[in-house]
Order: structure tokens, then C-alpha cells, then sequence
């Protein structure tokens, strides 16, 4: 399949999948939250594949939603992107494949939840990242429950209040990173290694009795997408997106 937003390489064990829309500062469209759970579900379906390292630009993992889609679709229900954008949660949260984020650069809003979904999560010593949701008058709705489930209920509320930024030290104090450095390829490599003597099967399992262990639930999407859809409709939110595609930088 041919991928406008992706870029794909496949090396023995290891499927690499770059979230690649430089000229949108790596932010979330619909048409990446279509690729991007294709691209997951394919990686899922290979028996020789058993780690998926998602990873994004040199400066930037991936900046959120797409405002520029958000302030020019008129009439296009934004439940749309919100429920694709949850599904590739669920599949990371739910593949039999170790997803691996390797983090560089800019992590803010729905790139939270594509980390926070990760089974692990090496960054770089440039990484930093930040729920600014709350500043567009909107809330991060779907990354909540994955986020709460990796670094805990009070760290993902203040990171969600206060839309403070975070580096890399501090999002492995919060358990948000697993390992940081600047020679993640080396770190990568010791991961590899040892996952991929792992069967897929047993990954899968573990997962399965973890997510049920866990208080996301099939009514969670329904609640998360309708929430964040209702938000991103209001008056609020539109203005201040708006101001944002006109003139750039955060409210």
C-alpha cells in the first residue's frame, strides 16, 4: 500500500513506521489516522515481525490534531478523525507486536496518546512533551485513559491542566519514558534483542489480561470521542483555533 503520510521499512524482526508530514509539523489528519491504523494492522498480520518501532521527525514525534483540517472542514463531523485516531490506540494498546516509540523532538496533545499507548518508550535527550489542549479550550479526551493508565490519575491531570512541558528527564521520572539518551539507537538495539526471542502469541496474551485488568472499556470510546467532538465544536475552541491557523504559536 502506498502511504502519503507514512514512511515504512522492514527489517528482519523490527517494522519501522515514520509518522512523515513535515510540511504539517507531524499533526494528526484524517487521512494519518486512516494510514496509520492500516499501517499497524498490517504489521500485526506479519508472523515475522515482533516490534514495531513507531517514530517521527528529527525535531518533532507528532504536534496533535491538524488545525489546519480542523478550521477549513466545514461540515465534516469531527468524529470522524477522533474515532480513528482512538482506534490506533486501542490497536497499539491491544497488537501482538512490542510497539516501541522512539521519541525526538516535539511531543504535544494526540502524540501524548500515541506515546502513552506504547508498550515502551525511548526518547532522546531533545524530547519534550505537553498536553495543550486546555489552552484551545478543548480536552485531551481520548489520550485520558491511556495516559492515566501509564503515569497514574495526578500526574496525567496536572499535565492536563497546567499544559506544562516536560523534558525527557522528567517524563522518565513520571514514568511516561521508559530509558532516555542520546544514543537511543543503542538502547533500541538491547530492546530488540531480547523481544524478539518473544512469542507474538504470549505478547498478545499478556496484553489481553492487562487491558482487562485495566478501566478502559468499550464505552470509553463513545464517551472520550463525543466529548472531545462536543469541544472541538464549541465557540471557544473555534476562535482560538482560529487565531491559532492565522497567526501561529499557542493562546
Amino acid at each position: 500500500m502506498y502511504y502519503q503520510t507514512l514512511k515504512i521499512s522492514h527489517k528482519a524482526v523490527v517494522q519501522r513506521i515514520q509518522i512523515y508530514r513535515p510540511e504539517a509539523n507531524n499533526t494528526i489528519n484524517n487521512q494519518l489516522t486512516q494510514e496509520l491504523l492500516s499501517a499497524l494492522q498490517g504489521a500485526d498480520a506479519e508472523e515475522t515481525v515482533k516490534v514495531v518501532i513507531l517514530e517521527g521527525l528529527p525535531d518533532v514525534f507528532c504536534a496533535g490534531m491538524d488545525f489546519q483540517e480542523v478550521a477549513g472542514a466545514e461540515g465534516i463531523d469531527p468524529k470522524i478523525t477522533l474515532n480513528g485516531y482512538y482506534n490506533i490506540l486501542k490497536q497499539m494498546a491491544q497488537s501482538s507486536k512490542v510497539i516501541l516509540s522512539l521519541v525526538r523532538g516535539k511531543v504535544q496533545a494526540g502524540g501524548m496518546g500515541f506515546v502513552a499507548a506504547s508498550d515502551l518508550v525511548i526518547a532522546d535527550e531533545t524530547a519534550t512533551f505537553a498536553n495543550t489542549e486546555l489552552l484551545f479550550g478543548l480536552l485531551p479526551a481520548c489520550v485520558l485513559p491511556f495516559l492515566i493508565r501509564r503515569i497514574g490519575y495526578q500526574k496525567a491531570y496536572r499535565l492536563s491542566l497546567t499544559t506544562q512541558t516536560i523534558s525527557a528527564e522528567e517524563a522518565y521520572n513520571w514514568g511516561l519514558v521508559d530509558e532516555y539518551s542520546n544514543d537511543t539507537n543503542k538502547i533500541v538495539g538491547k530492546y530488540i534483542r531480547r523481544l524478539k526471542c518473544l512469542p507474538s502469541s504470549a505478547v498478545k496474551e499478556l496484553k489481553d489480561l492487562t487491558n482487562k485488568l485495566w478501566i478502559i472499556q468499550a464505552e470509553t470510546q463513545e464517551l472520550v470521542v463525543n466529548k472531545a467532538a462536543d469541544m472541538i465544536l464549541s465557540t471557544t475552541a473555534k476562535e482560538r483555533i482560529g487565531q491559532f491557523v492565522k497567526n501561529g504559536g499557542l493562546p
